[in-house]
């Protein structure tokens, strides 16, 4: 009875080791992303780069919900299209691709209805610290 105990509680204490990396800014009023036009930030998750790049050496995973004011009947989204300028204007588009951190990002890029809104998740490459504005950018 007592193996039992401590190898259940040996599994327990192994387990509760295995986490993801904890995530800096996260929450609604987080200081790194603000939110612009049609868009209401929900998180934001900061994790290092383990590349070296010339666009930044942090990755925000940033969750928000965008909503179409755009003419027309129906719009389509573009993920690159979303954007985080931050205070020196500096433009970083988000990223579609070669990170781990977009890899199980699934988001809905149907058309859509003028006033519908919708949940997003994207990924944008800057520097540590930087503090911006995410909007959509439709040009």
């Amino acid at each position: 009875m007592n193996r039992r105990i401590f190898a259940l509680l040996g599994a327990a204490a192994m387990l509760t080791g295995c986490k993801e990396p904890q995530a800096q800014g996260s929450g609604s009023g987080n200081q790194f992303v603000n939110a612009g036009d049609n868009v209401v930030v929900k998180s934001v998750k900061v994790y290092a780069s383990t590349q070296n790049s010339v666009q930044g050496d942090t990755y925000y995973v940033v969750t928000f919900t965008f909503t179409n004011t755009f003419g027309g009947e129906t719009f389509t989204p573009r993920l690159t299209h979303f954007v985080l300028e931050d205070a020196q204007k500096t433009r970083h588009a988000a990223i579609d691709g070669g990170t781990y951190l977009s890899a199980d990002i699934n988001n809905d890029f149907s058309p859509m209805k003028k006033g519908e809104s919708r949940d997003f998740t994207t990924v944008f490459n800057v520097y540590q610290n930087t503090t911006g504005t995410l909007f959509y950018d439709p040009t």
